[in-house]
């Protein structure tokens, strides 16, 4: 009953209450509309009050909370809603039925608003009690505003980028920014300042510049303006307090909501924070800080700042693209844009400058930019360079010490851009600029720390192997205080300098430098008494050294004159006593026993300088602490004790110099300097030497007194130009030489050591140094038949292996195993980042799973012909290894898999399940191939790659790549950039639609031979739908497909678009007809099967809209390129067209479309079987705008071997299409054209430089054209070059009367055109005398021969020019003179024609009878002639016997011969008499020459001091190269110079001299043989070739072979 009792009562109220509150409302109507007009008012009141505070705070400039302002508007709105109710009160008053009664609806509708908007009225005067209703502002600016003159630069997004990612990390709280005065920092944070407050990554932003002389209460004050709070504190550190307080309580009280960014703009030195009041630190993380400064170290060593970044210039079209903006529409003008790229260009780069001088010249006229150009390179005081002028004069003045500015001053009068830090030290000695030094080491050191610290200070900039830069404006700027505050004269480089100083200023000058500039001649004698420093870099040959020229200048310490040559030096140097420097360095010098009276020389350096000896006279120069002899591979003697002589020498350099070292004790060999006297040098601490027999190594010869060495021992090696180090040893030594004690000294503190055919060695690290090689940072082992491990950690105590090692290459070890067996310690390889394998047949993996630590540097793994490699990590049995964990290499970069059979996997084990195979429109096909078998992917989840950006895969077996489902895997490649696959001939495919999303950063893709591949990109999965569409490989730029037999598409789908790809190669891909295709016709395209009509490569789906070139190669099925339909904008950029062996290719461009090509700039369509025509233009004609006339950008054009090409322009172009821009045309080999110019094309050439037609069926060059008139006018003005050969059918220019200008036509060469004269005075007289028309020769020779510089004659306009029909000086101008064409002349050669040409130096003899070249006698005018001839070509010449008579000493006037080219010479017996010699000759080169038996003889092999190439080619006869005239055996002969030598198709060939002379080669670096197959050895005697690293079988330079040395080698070629 209770609970039904109480269920009752609730049922009641449920019912009734609802209508007792409704009653109530109707019958308390009057009462509610009082209640609301009261609370009402009582808001108003409040409301008014708030006003009143917000007005106030107005009028002080601060801002209005938030929550106020919502307030006030809240306010308004129930305001308003209050006054509509109240208004309808009126309404409620209304009765009803006549009167009688209230209407109760609307009072009840009436009264539950009324009380709805008073609960609410309630509510809001509740909410406005508010303790404040404003706050101060930050400082507007910073972050809030777009910062003045910012211009988003890719090389500064990028900066910002990075700088926004590192305030970001919740690990740093300490950024810093850094650059040379002006490069745009201060913009740079200003901008950063609006990214975070826009990003919300900080809520704060507040900016304080600090610099040179910092104010603490100014620092202060800008912070707290920009935080919105005054210091009321007087004292700096009551300051700091408050400033402290503030920071915490915004970061600590309102959390998240103020994240403070303080930008301290412009620091010079430690700034304590905490003096400034500034919370910084990894307990105050919401507070972070970002500084500039222009000196690294201030941000690095004193803020101990670790996140900094450098602010580089501008890159160059940056600059010119901020400069243009700047300096308005004057510089579009023609005349004056040039000299506003000038302007821009000495600008540099440099922000500030840029936008000074480009404001200030904007609109100015033509003079005040000039002005303006001259006093930016004399970097004038003025108000262009006014701002960055003040900006480095305080940076220079803050350098601390005179050592640091003169070093800068110093560098202010070099080359800008190499500034050897080598050279650096030879300057800063010989001038004495550091002070309490006297050895060379310390020296150096206190040099590499002022290099760095002005590095650091952005006022010289870092670069590689030693070399540093300065920037222009920085360099301007030194040069301008050298020569204010100390006299010095300087000019830049390129400079050309018109007259030397006045007397008065020379005579105060304490430094003259003229780095590579123009000068016409020095004085007589320089009067500067008291100049210190002559730095000279000249390669004027003309330049000459007057005798006196240092008579005046006897207080001169440093002289440096680079490439100045000084065959004999001046005889004033022997008044500079106080030198202490003397650079002569690639100054081709003779005699320099002069040198020894400069007895004050610390440093001197010969580089390069071809001495042959060094003369006993340097003996003498016993203060001497640095000799520099390198590159002078000339260097055959260096006098018994002058080394030892030399007691204070600290550094020696002979880098591919001086090798003819003595032996002691052996006095038969002591004409040159033993290795022993090295020995007595106590203070040797650098040596760089080249020792290629070790077996004369002394005993003890090496020391711990060598700190820096680079030390070659063993023949075969070549100088590393780029070093990371300066401890450097290379080895090719015995067993014995091996352990010799001062070796093993050595190799403990080697730092980059090269190993090659070591001995006796089984465990590298074990045997050879059995600490583990603590300092080793590169190791390069080689050709060793004993290696088996690298490091056995096997071996009991193991101990830390290579700890340091950062790069580790091992070639051709036959028998390692493993780099590493065992499990090695911890930190063994932990700081390895490069690691290259090659041709280690006997290794399967690179490493073990134990191995893991020492990978997880690494940046880049190159293997490469290692026939058992299976996987780069393996997992060893008893593996304790975790198989759920992937190894991460994070750090990789590149990753390179080449020549690798057995390959299967990075990995042994795969974590991965078997996937089934894709299923495409080939499921079929790939299932019945491989059955039930899951072929097994390269890439597996046991290993991550998350940042490779560079992945080459070369002839392996793997049949794919990825998963068809990365999942996951599909993430570790996001960064790749570059994929090249080649020569895998099991893919079908590369990538699924799955794997081809993630690689959206792919800029360059190669797929080459890969024999299976079908298509590049197929759909994921079987049933899928969809297809390819829209962007895809967003980032490509480069994309090439070559030798893909069976590829049918590159993918399926409705539209691929590849933005930004730029070039696009396609070649032998026969199957390839179209480049996408839907998948309407995959089943067609599956199997092959396309009608002609199809047989298009690009079509609409294909967007290429940036691509530039494009080549086509090898796609004989392919009827059309383009298809008459396009999508919008594709190809409209194409620059570059390449189009050959398309034998099916009826036309190049569509007709319709050809407009679309008219930024094609080169052409080049070879080998097209079927095309007629390259330009069709008839459906042009029939446009409605065909009047409108477009300009095609084409420069190049070359078609060759086009059998039915009829015309290149199937109609006259004019008024449709122009080809004014044309530079080069090529024709070769298209018998069917019989013309090259319709007459419209060939009137308008004005850029036309070159034309050559080979081998065509043309009968004219220009078309005959009724409407032209009589006699057209052809004008050519830039025209040089004009090639016409073997053109048989040609008979004219062109057809009519007509003339043509050619004012610059410098070479003429006309071959086997019978059917035309090239020029006939005759006929020319005979028609401008009688006007009758005859045909025309090919020039007008008076207005043509007096420009020419090359000619060629044939026997008819030969005899012409010998029966004086030109005058003979118009030949004046002519260097190269080719005769041809002699086949039916005497068998004389007509030697007296060479008399007219005075100025001739190549000759080129092709097609005749001579059996002899020179006569028998000859006068002086054609000595003359003969010894101005640096070339000599003989070509072609069957019955030539012999070029001159043993009784003529034709040689001897052939000194200054440089080049010597026989071909086709097949009864030539010698190339000259047995004792001719050729001193200056630098390139022989003999081919195809039956007769010839050998080359020359043993006395002319001497004399070829200056050789460098040598080659011969199908000689059929020759047995050998050098061939004895009596000399005796064992004599020497070296080949000074010879680099390159080339040994093709010698049949007879036995070996390069059958006599037993010793044979030395120094600079030999190439050797090629091919096709020798009697070539045993090389020579029977002594050799020598110190710097061949190996012997090629063929000029496509295969991979070489060597087997210790050159016969040796030889000798295992033919086994």
């Amino acid at each position: 009953m209770e609970i039904l009792s109480s269920m009752a009562s609730t049922v009641v109220e449920l019912l009734f209450d609802p209508i007792r509150r409704s009653v109530t409302r109707v019958f308390n109507y009057s009462r509610n509309v009082k209640s609301l007009e009261t609370h009402m008012e009582e808001l108003s009141d409040i409301k008014t009050r708030v006003l009143h505070s917000v007005e106030e705070a107005t009028n002080k400039t601060e801002e209005i909370e938030d929550d106020v302002v919502k307030w006030l508007d809240g306010v308004d709105v129930i305001t308003e809603e209050a006054d509509r109710v109240l208004k309808d009160k009126d309404k409620a008053k209304k009765r009803c039925f006549m009167g009688l009664f209230p209407n109760l609806m609307t009072r009840y509708r009436v009264s539950t608003e009324i009380k709805s908007i008073e609960e609410e009225a309630v509510k809001i005067s509740l909410r406005g009690k508010f303790d404040r209703v404003s706050y101060l502002p930050a400082r507007r600016g910073i972050g809030d505003r777009s910062v003045k003159d910012y211009e988003a630069f890719e090389s500064r997004r990028q900066v910002v980028d990075e700088i926004l990612e590192a305030l970001k990390d919740n690990d740093v709280n300490l950024v810093g920014v850094y650059g040379m005065p002006g490069v745009g920092k201060t913009t740079i944070v200003k901008k950063v300042a609006g990214q975070v407050k826009a990003n919300r990554i900080f809520d704060v932003v507040v900016l304080a510049v600090v610099s040179k002389t910092p104010d603490l209460r100014k620092i202060q004050g800008e912070i707290a303006d920009g935080l919105g709070f005054e210091l009321k504190a007087e004292t700096i550190s009551g300051r700091a307090e408050q400033l402290r307080e503030r920071l915490e309580r915004k970061t600590k009280v309102l959390e998240r909501e103020t994240k403070v960014l303080v930008i301290l703009d412009d620091i010079w030195e430690r700034l304590e924070l905490d003096d400034v009041g500034i919370t910084s630190g990894s307990e105050h993380r919401r507070c972070k800080i970002l500084m500039t400064s222009r000196d690294r170290n201030a941000l690095y060593r004193e803020m101990d700042t670790k996140k900094l970044f450098h602010i580089q210039v501008l890159l160059e079209n940056e600059a010119w693209n901020l400069f243009k903006n700047m300096a308005g529409d004057a510089i579009k003008y023609p005349d004056l844009q040039p000299v506003a790229v000038e302007v821009a260009k000495r600008c540099a780069g440099l922000p500030i400058l840029l936008v000074t001088v480009a404001s200030a010249l904007k609109d100015g006229d033509l003079s005040e930019w000039k002005d303006a150009l001259k006093r930016l390179e004399r970097f004038d005081k003025d108000e262009i360079n006014s701002p960055v002028n003040s900006a480095l004069e305080l940076s220079y003045t803050s350098l601390k010490g005179d050592e640091i500015k003169s070093v800068f001053l110093l560098c202010g009068q070099l080359i800008p851009h190499y500034i050897p830090i080598h050279d650096l030290l030879k300057y800063t000695v010989g001038l004495g600029l550091f002070k309490h030094i006297s050895t060379l080491d310390e020296a150096r050191h206190r040099l590499n720390k002022l290099v760095n610290d002005l590095i650091a200070s952005c006022l010289l900039e870092g670069g590689a192997d030693g070399i540093v830069k300065m920037h222009d404006v920085l360099h301007a700027f030194a040069a301008s205080v050298a020569s204010r505050d100390h006299h010095v004269f300087t000019s830049s480089s390129g400079t050309v300098l018109r007259e030397w100083p006045a007397k008065d200023m020379l005579e105060q000058c304490s430094a003259i430098s003229l780095p590579a500039c123009k000068i016409s001649g020095l004085p007589e004698v320089l009067n500067c008494p008291k100049m210190e420093s002559f730095i000279l870099y000249n390669d004027d040959p003309s330049l000459k050294i007057p005798d006196c020229l240092f008579k005046g200048t006897k207080t001169l310490q440093l002289m440096d004159m680079t490439e100045v040559q000084l065959p004999t030096l001046p005889s004033s140097l022997k008044f500079l006593e106080k030198l202490q420097t003397l650079c002569l360095d690639y100054c081709g010098l003779g005699d320099i026993a002069l040198i020894g009276e400069l007895k004050m020389l610390k440093v001197l350096s010969l580089v390069g300088s071809n001495i042959v000896r060094l003369p006993r006279e340097i003996g003498k120069l016993t203060r001497l602490q640095l000799l520099d002899l390198k590159d002078n591979p000339t260097l055959e003697i260096i006098p018994p004790n002058v080394l030892s002589c030399l007691t204070q020498l600290e550094d020696l350099y002979m880098e591919n110099s001086f090798l003819q070292w003595g032996v002691e004790g052996l006095e038969s060999r002591r004409n040159n300097a033993s290795l022993a006297e090295l020995k007595y040098l106590p203070y040797l601490s650098t040596l760089y030497l080249h020792i290629t027999d070790p077996m004369i190594l002394p005993k003890d010869f090496f020391s711990k007194k060598l700190e820096r060495f680079n030390i070659l021992i063993g023949e075969g090696w070549a100088w590393s130009r780029k070093r990371e180090t300066s401890i450097i040893m290379k080895l090719k030594i015995s067993a014995s030489i091996q352990s010799e004690e001062g070796i093993q000294l050595l190799l403990k503190r080697t730092e980059d050591l090269h190993l090659d055919g070591l001995e006796g060695v089984k465990s590298v690290s074990y045997e050879l140094d059995g600490q583990g090689f603590p300092s080793l940072k590169h190791l390069h082992i080689q050709n060793s038949l004993e290696i088996r491990y690298i490091v056995d950690s096997t071996m009991l105590s193991p101990i830390v292996d290579f700890p340091f090692l950062v790069s580790l290459s091992l070639d051709n070890l036959n028998k390692l195993e493993k780099i590493c067996n065992g499990q090695p310690v911890a930190e063994s390889f932990s700081k390895l980042r490069i690691l290259k394998v090659k041709s280690c047949p006997m290794l399967k993996n690179l490493f073990s799973l134990h191995m893991e630590r020492g990978l997880l540097q690494l940046e880049e793994i190159s293997i490469i012909d290692c026939k058992i490699m299976e996987v780069i990590v393996a997992e060893e049995s008893g593996g304790e290894a975790d198989e759920d964990e992937a190894i991460k290499l994070t750090q990789l970069r590149t990753l390179t898999l080449e020549c690798l059979p057995q390959f299967t996997s990075v990995s042994s084990k795969s974590q991965t399940r078997p996937e089934p195979l894709i299923t495409d429109v080939r499921s079929n096909e790939i299932a019945s191939d491989t059955g039930l078998r899951t072929p097994m992917t390269l890439f597996n989840k046991k290993i991550e790659f998350p940042n490779l950006e560079d992945l080459k895969l070369s002839s392996i077996e793997v049949e794919k790549i990825w998963q068809d489902q990365p999942g996951e895997l599909s993430y570790w490649f996001v960064r790749l950039t570059s994929l090249i696959v080649e020569g895998c001939r099991n893919l079908k495919y590369l990538f699924t639609t799955s794997m081809v999303e993630s690689l959206a950063q792919l800029k360059r893709l190669e797929i080459c031979d890969c024999v299976s591949m079908e298509e590049i990109i197929i759909k994921n999965g079987l049933g899928e739908e969809e297809n390819v569409r829209g962007v895809m490989l967003p980032k490509l730029q480069f994309l090439k497909l070559k030798g893909l037999p069976n590829l049918t598409r590159f993918c399926t789908g409705h539209l691929i678009q590849c933005c930004f790809l730029q070039e696009l190669l396609i070649e032998d891909c026969p199957a390839l007809k179209t480049f996408i295709s839907n998948s309407l016709s995959t089943d067609a395209v599956a199997n092959n099967q396309f009608e002609e009509t199809n047989s298009t490569l690009f079509d609409e789906k294909v967007a290429f809209s940036n691509i530039e070139k494009l080549r086509i190669l090898g796609m004989d099925n392919l009827n059309m390129i383009w298809h008459t339909e396009f999508h919008p904008d594709s190809f409209c950029k194409l620059n570059f067209l390449e189009v050959k062996q398309g034998n099916k290719l009826l036309n190049i461009f569509p007709p319709n479309m050809l407009r679309r090509f008219q930024n094609l700039e080169h052409l080049e369509v070879y080998y097209c079987a079927s095309l007629e025509e390259v330009f069709d233009l008839r459906s042009l004609m029939n446009e409605k705008e065909s009047h409108v006339v477009t300009a095609f950008k084409l420069k190049n054009m070359s078609v060759c071997n086009l059998q039915k090409l009829k015309k290149v322009w199937n109609t006259n172009p004019h008024g449709i299409l122009s080809f004014q821009n044309l530079h080069l045309v090529h024709a070769c080999n298209c018998p069917s054209l019989k013309s090259l110019f319709p007459a419209s094309v060939a009137l308008g050439h004005p850029q036309l430089e070159e034309l050559e037609l080979y081998s065509c069926g043309v009968e004219e060059i220009v078309a005959e054209e009724e409407q032209l008139g009589e006699a057209p006018k052809f004008v050519f003005p830039k025209t040089s070059s004009f090639i016409l050969r073997d053109l048989p059918e040609l008979k004219s220019f062109y057809p009519g009367r007509h003339t043509s200008e050619w004012p610059v036509l410098k070479k003429i060469d006309v071959y086997c055109c019978d059917e035309v004269p090239t020029f006939d005075p005759e006929l020319q007289s005979t028609q401008d005398q009688l006007g009758i028309q005859v045909q025309q020769p090919l020039f007008s020779f008076e207005k043509v021969i007096p420009n020419l510089e090359e000619l060629s004659l044939n026997v008819k306009d030969a005899a012409k020019v010998c029966q004086g029909q030109f005058s003979a000086d118009l030949f004046h101008k002519v260097r190269v003179l080719e005769l041809q064409s002699f086949d039916d002349a005497a068998a004389e050669f007509p030697f007296s024609i060479l008399n007219i040409f005075h100025n001739l130096e190549k000759l080129v003899v092709t097609s005749g009878n001579f059996k002899e070249l020179f006569p028998c006698q000859l006068v002086d005018e054609e000595e003359h002639t003969l010894a101005r001839i640096r070339c000599l070509g003989l070509v072609d010449l069957p019955d030539l016997e012999k070029i001159w008579n043993q009784d003529l000493r034709v040689d001897q006037l052939l000194q200054n011969l440089e080049t010597l080219e026989v071909r086709t010479c097949d009864s030539l017996i010698n190339l000259a008499p047995s004792a001719s010699s050729f001193g200056n000759l630098t390139a022989l080169e003999v081919e195809d020459c039956e007769a010839l038996k050998y080359l020359v003889t043993s006395s002319t092999a001497r004399s070829l001091v200056q050789l460098s190439v040598m080659s011969i080619k199908e000689c059929k006869m020759v047995t050998e190269i050098v061939a004895s005239n009596g000399d005796e055996a064992g004599n020497e002969i070296i080949f000074r110079k010879l680099e390159s030598l080339k040994l093709d198709c010698l049949a007879s060939l036995t070996s390069f001299c059958s006599v037993d002379f010793t044979f030395r080669f120094p600079c030999l670096t190439e050797v090629i043989v091919t096709n020798c197959p009697k070539m045993k050895t090389f020579s029977l005697g002594i050799l020598s070739t110190p710097k061949l690293p190996k012997v090629w079988l063929s000029e496509e330079k295969d991979k070489g072979h060597w087997k210790g040395d050159l016969n040796i080698t030889i000798q295992q070629l033919h086994i």
